[in-house]
């Protein structure tokens, strides 16, 4: 995972770039904005930004003991 300044920006230009997608930008309910792609190697990368803090009740961390 890479932590970056615009997950949607650099997602587009590793697409420009030969990477195929994984999984397009979208925003996770604990405040994530991600996206997945696959580099000409075949590695994969998450690209990750912080876009909110979340209570962890609000996406089920409940469930985590939270």
């Amino acid at each position: 995972m890479l932590r970056v300044a615009s997950a949607d920006e650099l997602y587009a230009r590793a697409l420009d770039h030969g990477a195929t997608s994984v999984g397009e930008p979208v925003t996770d309910p604990y405040g994530e904005r991600q996206a997945t792609v696959r580099d000409p190697w075949g590695h994969m990368w998450t690209l990750s930004k912080t876009v909110a803090d979340s209570d962890p009740a609000d996406w089920g961390g409940e469930l985590l003991g939270g």
